[in-house]
């Protein structure tokens, strides 16, 4: 009996492929009868053949204006499978059946139905032509049919009639069964958190301030979907940098988690540095986008059904899978990641040095200077390279601890991420404009830069090599001013010498005389003071820090303005960023390791700081850190965020002044 029923399923087969292979798209319409009564109803068929798939297949709208749909739409469809060359390929047929009824006589014309495939091809079938009159056809037709038919009284035929009745009323019942089927999925209640879900991936969840977090959002899915991040969790008390994903965003990889198998996509993956101390939480990561819901449906053609038939098919799960079909829906999905805690420690006490500047990681310094013999006219540039892996921007400039006779401005800093594979590797430049004022031999001392090692849990300094400099009197070099001979400033008499006035006054008792000695005198206590002054106020870090803020704040403003011209969207922001975060930490006397959103309200607040020039300040930081985490921003925004920051740091300028 098996060999009967695979040689019927290998003829199924066989004639799907002679009717599926090399065929053309075949949209066409017709009609039961091309003359009907105005009492009579007729049907018109749609048929759409050799398609790989269907989005639509509508009749005209015009259909209504003559006609009366009393009955429809009964899809039907079919699908070929073909086997060329051992390849095999499959296509469809849908026939869409509508049952109408004239509203009035005469030759009424039905225009083309529209069809549009899988790929976005549009189709239209042939118009069709009914001619309708009084009365019904109907019983004429019927008369005709059994007259012209010599096997009308064919007990053989009559059987074959009654089984395409009864097929007809099968197919009829089917796609009832299937239109059930389909009302019930949609009033179905959808639960995918099983199904469908984002996660919120952390290598670590015990970290020292600084020390960094690898976070990966990750989407998990079993069924179709197409689905984006919508909002990224608020990253207060963090610094971020994106790592870049190998092999692009939209390849999978598998997971089994609880035996169930999934297909997993990251969506993204950051470099996460705490910046303040105690339990910080992530907040949800959110997605949105559709997911397809699929339900297995039999759909066995009516033949199967008989008793005759279903002796040779019935139970073979080849033949049950070859005839069955999926039902399936789009819903739309909104999907939360669960929050995250994180326990951020404070960096140990014991061995860290005054000097200590907030890097966390694994660190090298070098330093050098372009020259060693200059003039008191000339400016010595050196330059201090931090180079290594941790958190590099967050890393403060260390302090020069100079000579008399040398002074140093605002050191200028840049940032290069190199490396962004499983940790963030770069370099921090910071170069130092140092002036001699006076010619002489000078030795810039050695640097020490300090970094804490979380592997080994502790400090580690290394120290750059001192520089020797010989500095020669410059151009416009002078010395302590010369006294001037008493002669040079007698007055010059040109009357005779007997008869100089009585009223002139004795040299000695002139002011010029004694302004000869007062002004030097003068001249050299004001340098000693401003002199004594200067070397206080660096001694003072935090009033220095105050009194530089608004000038580091300028420097990285007019930086960031030459980043918006070349239209380069992540260093502009990150610029904007430093300016605001630095400004502030200068002018609210806060270290970095110390700094958050949080701190800078506090201090915000301590200052009488009014809360609409607070709410100011933390949209241009939101802004920075909206379009760094998601990697927009058109050039328009670049522009208004440019001059909000510069408004910004402005008015808290005159409010910090006031």
């Amino acid at each position: 009996m098996s060999y009967i029923k695979h040689f019927f399923l290998s003829l199924v087969i066989l004639f799907c492929a002679m009717n599926a292979h090399a065929q053309e798209v075949v949209f066409s319409a017709g009609a039961s009868a091309p003359k009907i009564g105005i009492q009579d109803k007729v049907q018109i068929q749609y048929v759409l053949k050799n398609v790989q798939s269907v989005e639509s297949l509508n009749p005209p709208a015009e259909l209504t204006n003559n006609f009366e749909i009393t009955g429809g739409p009964y899809p039907r469809q079919s699908s070929q499978v073909s086997i060329v060359n051992g390849q095999m390929s499959q296509s469809q047929s849908l026939t869409m059946t509508y049952v109408i009824k004239p509203k009035k006589k005469g030759k009424l014309v039905i225009p083309p139905g529209i069809a549009v495939v899988g790929n976005g091809d549009t189709y239209k079938s042939n118009s069709i032509t009914i001619e309708v009159v009084d009365g019904s056809l109907a019983a004429q037709y019927r008369q005709q049919r059994q007259a012209q038919d010599p096997f009308a009284n064919d007990p053989f035929e009559q059987l074959m009639r009654q089984r395409q009745r009864q097929m007809q009323a099968m197919q009829q019942q089917r796609r009832q069964q299937y239109q059930q089927q389909q009302q019930q999925l949609e009033n179905t209640e959808v639960n995918l958190d099983k199904d469908l879900f984002i996660k919120v991936v952390i290598d670590k969840s015990k970290v020292y301030v600084g020390e960094q977090i690898t976070a990966s959002y990750k989407l998990y899915a079993r069924l179709p979907m197409n689905v984006r991040l919508s909002k990224l969790p608020t990253l207060n008390g963090f610094w971020t940098q994106d790592f870049e994903i190998p092999g692009g965003r939209n390849k999978p990889v598998e997971e089994i988690i609880d035996g169930q198998r999934y297909q997993v996509f990251t969506l993204k993956k950051s470099a996460l540095f705490p910046q303040q101390t105690g339990t910080l939480e992530l907040d949800p990561a959110e997605a949105e986008g559709m997911a397809r819901i699929m339900s297995k449906t039999k759909q066995r053609d009516p033949f199967f059904d008989d008793p005759f038939f279903n002796s040779f098919f019935m139970g073979d799960p080849m033949i049950d899978e070859f005839f069955s079909r999926s039902a399936y829906r789009d819903v739309k999905v909104n999907l939360k990641s669960k929050p995250v805690k994180i326990e951020v420690m404070p960096l140990p006490e014991e061995g860290k040095p005054e000097h200590y500047g907030g890097a966390v990681g694994n660190f090298d310094v070098t330093a050098e200077v372009d020259k060693v013999e200059l003039t008191t006219d000339d400016v010595v540039n050196l330059k201090l390279t931090v180079n290594g892996s941790g958190n590099l921007k967050l890393i403060e400039a260390p302090t020069l601890d100079l000579p008399n006779g040398l002074t140093s401005y605002d050191p200028a800093i840049i940032d290069t991420i190199t490396g962004r594979s499983t940790t963030i590797k770069g370099e921090k430049i910071i170069t130092y404009a140092i002036t001699p004022q006076r010619p002489g031999e000078y030795e810039i001392p050695a640097i020490p830069f300090t970094y804490f090692n979380t592997q080994t849990q502790q400090y580690v300094t290394k120290t750059t090599k001192p520089f020797k400099l010989t500095v020669a009197p410059g151009k416009s070099y002078a010395d302590m001013p010369k006294h001037v001979n008493i002669t040079d400033i007698h007055s010059i008499q040109t009357a005779p010498l007997g008869k100089v006035s009585s009223a002139t006054k004795p040299l000695m008792h002139t002011v010029g005389y004694w302004s000869a000695y007062a002004l030097p005198l003068f001249a050299f206590l004001g340098i000693l003071v401003w002199k004594r002054r200067e070397d206080e106020l660096a001694k003072n870090t935090v009033l220095l820090r105050n009194r530089r803020a608004s000038k580091v704040a300028l420097k990285r403003l007019a930086t960031a303005k030459k980043l918006l011209q070349q239209n380069q969207r992540t260093p502009f922001y990150e610029e904007i960023s430093k300016a605001i975060w630095l400004y502030l930490s200068d002018k609210l006397s806060i270290p970095l390791s110390s700094l958050s959103k949080e701190n800078v309200w506090d201090a915000l607040q301590g200052r009488n700081i009014s809360k609409d020039m607070q709410q100011e300040v933390e949209s241009v930081m939101n802004e920075c850190e909206a379009a760094l985490y998601s990697g927009a921003g058109s050039s328009q925004e670049m522009n208004e965020t440019y001059t909000t920051a510069v408004d910004v740091i402005s008015k808290l300028e005159g409010a910090f002044k006031g």
